[in-house]
């Protein structure tokens, strides 16, 4: 193992990508996407446009700690936010839309994503979600592909603690994450497989770009991969987050589980290896019941409550962060379990108001904080 592998939780660099949607003042999609990054793009920072035209994504700089991200990622949404209501328009932090669409989202007016849209037809019209990618930096790409193979059990637990997708195109759909549901539907989408080295890796990457299951590198969208860009792991299992606070959190988190598998390995431990099949059945599990289902834990090599497996997944990560993420993590923690997660937030306020069109004013209101 490279010495570069012992290095501690809380010296790990880390960087979050997030998408949004572009809503009117009725909740329903807008198309400015384009236009919005074409006129903010010089003053916001990693500003680009997505897939569909209703959508838009911001990227952070290189951070280090949770109260960094939190800041950092306030100030991105808040810079946003101005300026799509330059348009009359707002941010809608959910990772899939309430909605219900006469026609699918608009695509963006690219050679790319209208290839995407001609060899995958109907997938593109069905897919249009809101995500949160976390990159955490690694020593090489070797390193990278033993982390992805230890923090790959935790997916269950990440998808449960990020779940902000209960609504879809107008109705209730019994799902805390639907956004996972829909990002299946890609045939290069789901967990990493387990590998034996970086040239396994690239190897199966390869073939999947052979098969046309992915057009290139950038459609790999395992919930864990390596970076092409940037010396980075990316771990992509979240729904956007409705709160910048609990971006942060769910960040340092995937920090910390960084800093966990490199501390595991220069040990010589590794998680249970959990077969593709079964993974993704957890993975539906965690993105039907979130908070309240359960999985098998990779701390016990059992099965047990998610929200007794936040407790464990807190003592497997603590110990490698810094004091102010350590602090950050517990309130954080904290925050989620007094308050819930996006996606129970969403349910109990539908439940008060009764309408999506109350949703979707906490949705635009909660964005900044």
């Amino acid at each position: 193992m490279s010495t570069a592998a012992t290095e501690s939780g809380h010296d790990l660099s880390v960087g979050v990508e997030e998408e949004f949607f572009l809503v009117d003042g009725f909740g329903h999609l807008a198309t400015a996407g384009p236009d919005v990054v074409a006129e903010a793009g010089n003053v916001i920072h990693g500003l680009q446009r997505e897939l569909a035209r209703c959508q838009i994504e911001t990227a952070t700089g290189v951070c280090h700690t949770g109260k960094e991200l939190h800041e950092e990622l306030r100030s991105l949404r808040r810079r946003l936010a101005k300026a799509a209501a330059a348009r009359d328009l707002s941010l809608l932090p959910s990772g899939t839309s309430l909605s219900d669409e006469a026609v699918p989202p608009a695509i963006t007016p690219s050679p790319r994503y209208q290839e995407m849209a001609r060899r995958f037809g109907s997938i593109v019209d069905t897919v249009t979600t809101c995500g949160c990618h976390v990159h955490v930096g690694i020593p090489n790409r070797d390193v990278g592909v033993r982390v992805s193979n230890q923090v790959r059990s935790w997916l269950p637990v990440l998808l449960a603690l990020s779940a902000n997708s209960p609504f879809h195109g107008g109705h209730d759909t019994a799902y805390q994450s639907w956004r996972h549901i829909l990002w299946s539907r890609w045939p290069s989408a789901g967990p990493p497989p387990h590998f034996d080295s970086a040239d396994e890796y690239e190897s199966v990457v390869g073939a999947m770009i052979g098969t046309g299951a992915a057009m290139d590198r950038g459609m790999i969208y395992w919930h864990v991969r390596l970076s092409d860009k940037q010396p980075t792991i990316e771990v992509r299992i979240a729904d956007v987050a409705m709160t910048a606070a609990h971006a942060a959190l769910y960040a340092v988190v995937v920090k910390g589980l960084v800093g966990w598998a490199l501390r595991s390995l220069e040990d010589g431990r590794t998680a249970p290896w959990l077969r593709a099949e079964l993974l993704r059945a957890q993975l539906w599990r965690a993105a039907r019941d979130g908070l309240d289902g359960e999985c098998t834990s990779p701390a016990a090599d059992r099965s047990m409550p998610i929200r007794r497996q936040l407790e464990l997944l807190n003592e497997c990560i603590a110990p490698g962060l810094g004091s102010s993420d350590r602090a950050f993590l517990e309130s954080g923690f904290d925050t989620v379990l007094r308050e819930g997660t996006g996606a129970e937030r969403q349910r109990a306020e539908f439940a008060r108001r009764g309408t999506l069109a109350a949703v979707v004013d906490l949705l635009t209101s909660e964005v900044v904080s």
